[in-house]
């Protein structure tokens, strides 16, 4: 399918995605995929796409510009979106905001409609 003359010629042999590192993804994968543990298989696959985004792209870049601030930017928007997507599972559901509690609606339970008694308390 892929000749690797083809890939030299078009100067992509840089950009492929050795086969140890896939196999990882999916050993890494798989058991929370068995689990139904969809939110850890999401943060898996952001990870696994954030370094194979580094190691592909961001090496030929950082050595062009010659400084280490475009890699830092990328780690700290890396580390942050890892951190929230964590506090996010964690979280429990329901909560809404703490910033907000105090200005939450309560809720009332009324007691069930029964005719004739002229709407008044017990």
């Amino acid at each position: 399918m892929f000749d690797v003359e083809n890939l030299l010629q078009l100067g992509l042999l840089s950009h492929m995605i050795p086969v140890w590192q896939v196999f990882f993804f999916i050993a890494a994968l798989l058991p929370f995929l068995l689990w139904n543990r969809v939110r850890l298989c999401l943060l898996i696959t952001y990870l696994f796409t954030f370094y194979l985004g580094f190691m592909v792209q961001w090496g030929d870049y950082l050595a062009a510009s010659g400084t280490l601030f475009p890699f830092f930017l990328y780690a700290f928007s890396g580390i942050m979106v890892t951190v929230v997507f964590v506090i996010l599972i964690f979280k429990e559901e329901g909560d809404g905001f703490n910033l907000f509690l105090s200005l939450k609606r309560k809720t009332v339970v009324l007691r069930p409609f029964e005719p004739g008694d002229g709407g008044q308390w017990r």
